[in-house]
């Protein structure tokens, strides 16, 4: 089976909106749905635009059947970060029939490595129970809420 990894782009966004408010399971019947869907919208136009993210989106005969995310940001430099530069991990998904084929664990390689070659060194991610084992296998240890890796 043929899997193509790519970076999701502009032409994605009703994608992307549409699995976000699926995942926050919101719905038209919901007051705010109008609001929250232009906002989810907005969001992802302004970070795909300023480069603040890299999402990948795994496709199989043209069906987007898994996704991660990864947003930069900066904190004050520390001790454990001297840069300061963090990265959250988010939206890893694979569908139910795709899973355990290695595709979680690709898209979160090409994220590690696309925040590598920006220059960010340090993970955190919030975990599922079904990811957490693939999470461990990269290196992720428990923090004080989520996970973190340091590279």
């Amino acid at each position: 089976m043929e899997i193509n990894y790519r970076n999701a782009e502009e032409k994605d966004l009703n994608f992307l909106v549409e699995s976000r408010l699926e995942f926050i399971e919101m719905t038209v019947k919901d007051m705010e749905y109008s609001i929250i869907r232009n906002n989810i919208d907005e969001y992802f136009q302004n970070v795909i635009e300023k480069k603040q993210c890299d999402i990948i989106l795994a496709e199989h005969m043209g069906t987007v059947i898994g996704t991660g995310i990864i947003f930069y940001y900066n904190s004050v430099p520390s001790k454990f970060n001297i840069s300061g530069k963090n990265a959250y991990i988010t939206s890893m998904y694979v569908d139910v029939e795709y899973r355990r084929q290695g595709i979680a664990g690709e898209i979160l390689s090409r994220l590690i490595n696309y925040a590598n070659e920006r220059g960010y060194y340090i993970f955190f991610l919030h975990e599922s129970e079904i990811g957490k084992p693939l999470y461990e296998k990269f290196g992720f240890i428990k923090g004080k809420e989520g996970m973190v890796l340091k590279v």
